[in-house]
């Protein structure tokens, strides 16, 4: 699906964005085998996983909302919405979803957890701390074996450089 230099522009952002939180495996516009979802940005790190969905219109935000895996399972333990300001309003946001907005460069936090903990989903994870304090409020359960596809394809694309 082609993009527009302003999608390109804050996908790149968003990339930058999740590098900075301590996210060492980003990747951008992965299509990997045996999943229909194409996160814009996909970032792990080694308690969890964060999804960036960029919008430049409105009814593309609308239509993405209605995909089956923004309801159940899907990529990301952290899921966010990156768009222009004021594009997306935090009331108009699915549940657990998180909201930056882009401003020339710079990248404006508007609705996610406080701190920077990141932790892993309860369950999911043995050694996950039970004190995650509001992190839990944003916490969604990923479909593992479509996480698992995901770094399968950018392992195989790295080692094939």
């Amino acid at each position: 699906m082609a993009t527009s230099p302003e999608h390109d522009r804050l996908t790149a952002l968003g990339a930058a964005w999740l590098r900075r939180n301590g996210f060492g495996v980003v990747c951008t516009e992965l299509s990997c085998f045996g999943s229909r979802e194409r996160p814009d940005v996909l970032g792990f790190r080694s308690s969890c996983s964060a999804v960036i969905e960029v919008k430049v219109s409105r009814s593309d935000f609308f239509a993405d909302k209605k995909k089956p895996e923004r309801v159940m399972g899907g990529l990301g333990v952290y899921r966010f919405y990156l768009c222009p300001e004021g594009l997306i309003h935090p009331d108009e946001l699915p549940p657990r979803w998180c909201l930056l907005y882009a401003n020339g460069r710079t990248i404006k936090v508007v609705v996610k957890p406080l701190g920077n903990l990141w932790p892993s989903v309860p369950g999911l994870d043995a050694g996950c701390s039970t004190s995650a304090g509001e992190w839990g409020q944003y916490q969604h359960a990923p479909d593992e074996q479509a996480e698992r596809r995901a770094l399968y394809s950018i392992a195989r694309r790295l080692s094939a450089k």
